[in-house]
């Protein structure tokens, strides 16, 4: 067995009734391309036949040479017709009326608003991809309307005359638009078809849908990186969050230590408090969100505990309107700037310590101010710059990107004061 015929493939049969069709349709385009002629012509044929009916001449020539004319169009189509049926057949291709129909129409849907597929469609359409799709050299000749959302494009212009494309945009329920590919009506409809509608329709639904695609695409992958990126920031406010906890209980439970062995009676009391804060706090500690009310009392129950711990040596105050309690914040901020102050500022103090907290709402700003009268920035190398106030300066960049800020400054006669600015609406972030 040859190649030739192993692959050979099976003829492309067309359609009888369409063949006659096509080629009914055919000879009227060419009739009628010519139609003044062939009515002179037709006019004469009959004059001549009448002359002879009536005896008023004899000479038969002309009306013979006449018929011959009037019928060449129609032998002359036929040829063409069967050449072009052949030409579909080499292409792999039937015969179906959108074939060789003048009148071509596509619909596609876009997922983009009305504008943004307009300007889509325009850019793809307009470009040089788009004009070799269509067999040409360059760029099609291209025209378009904003105002009736509608572009038309071919090989020359003027499109009434030699064919045009066009496309039309509708709005549709909701986000969706829909786009309407159809051949114009114009000259070429009397032209021999030869499938060159159905193709350059074909041509830019292609264009279309693949820029559609593209954008679709770009978007999605923004999209992903998005949430990636998110994703990232999400655990990136973890990891920085997480830090605060052990920070805290190590503290604690190194103070608790500490009292197990000297008050047994005021450990057991400070456990209960413990137990208690951490039973409200760590549901929370791993949220990105809490509120003023929430902090504040977290805060409240830290020093309860520590002031067990440190006795008269330490006396606060929290002093925060009841509007503000439901105000969001990050958790853990609040408690890390009374932690720093109590470490740093108090612990080295012989007399009693004072720790004053404050919250208030400046110019739809969260001002928290955290002020104790201890050692100072002067008395403590490193009330500025430890791992908790490291750790607030790093979650604020990450949740507000500028827009939040820690101020940690000195006092008179003594003592630090740190002030946290919070813009009213935290970025949303998934818990």
């Amino acid at each position: 067995m040859s190649i030739s015929t192993l692959y050979a493939t099976e003829p492309i049969v067309h359609d009888r009734r369409l063949v006659r069709l096509y080629l009914q349709q055919s000879m009227l385009r060419f009739y009628a391309c010519f139609l003044p002629f062939m009515a002179i012509l037709a006019a004469l044929w009959l004059t001549l036949l009448g002359q002879l009916l009536s005896g008023a001449t004899q000479n038969w020539a002309p009306l013979c040479f006449g018929l011959p004319a009037l019928l060449a169009p129609a032998l002359g189509c036929k040829g063409m017709v069967r050449a072009q049926l052949q030409k579909f057949s080499d292409e792999g291709r039937s015969l179906t009326e959108e074939l060789v129909s003048p009148r071509i129409v596509r619909e596609l849907a876009s997922p983009f608003d009305i504008f943004t597929t307009f300007d889509l469609c325009a850019e793809a359409l307009s470009s040089l991809a788009t004009g070799h799709a269509l067999g040409l050299s360059g760029p099609p000749a291209f025209a378009h309307d904003p105002f009736r959302r509608t572009i038309v494009l071919g090989s020359q212009r003027p499109f009434r005359l030699f064919g045009g494309t066009e496309v039309r945009l509708q709005a549709g329920a909701g986000e969706s638009v829909h786009i309407t590919i159809r051949r114009i009506a114009s000259g070429d409809f009397l032209r021999f078809q030869t499938g060159s509608a159905l193709r350059a329709v074909e041509a830019v639904v292609t264009q279309l849908q693949a820029s559609i695609t593209r954008r679709q695409r770009a978007l999605d992958t923004a999209s992903r990186a998005q949430a990636a990126e998110r994703s990232a920031l999400q655990a990136r406010l973890s990891a920085l969050q997480a830090q605060v906890e052990p920070h805290f209980l190590f503290n604690t439970l190194a103070n608790l230590k500490y009292l197990v062995r000297t008050d047994g009676k005021e450990a057991l009391r400070m456990l209960d408090h413990l137990i208690a804060y951490l039973q409200n706090a760590m549901p929370d500690m791993r949220s990105v969100s809490s509120t003023v009310g929430r902090e504040l009392a977290l805060a409240h129950d830290y020093l309860s505990l520590m002031q067990i711990r440190m006795g008269q040596r330490l006396q606060f105050e929290v002093a925060a309107p009841a509007s503000l309690d439901a105000v969001p914040m990050p958790p853990a901020m609040l408690i890390s700037l009374v932690e720093n102050a109590l470490k740093h500022g108090l612990a080295l103090l012989q007399q009693a310590g004072m720790v004053h907290i404050a919250a208030a709402l400046e110019d739809q700003v969260l001002v928290l101010r955290v002020r104790d009268n201890g050692a100072g920035l002067a008395g403590s190398a490193t009330h500025g710059e430890g791992t908790g106030l490291a750790n607030i300066h790093a979650r604020l960049a990450l949740l507000y990107n500028g827009k939040a800020s820690l101020t940690v400054m000195a006092c008179a006669p003594s003592g630090t004061e740190a002030v946290l600015r919070l813009p009213v609406a935290l970025p949303e972030q998934s818990a």
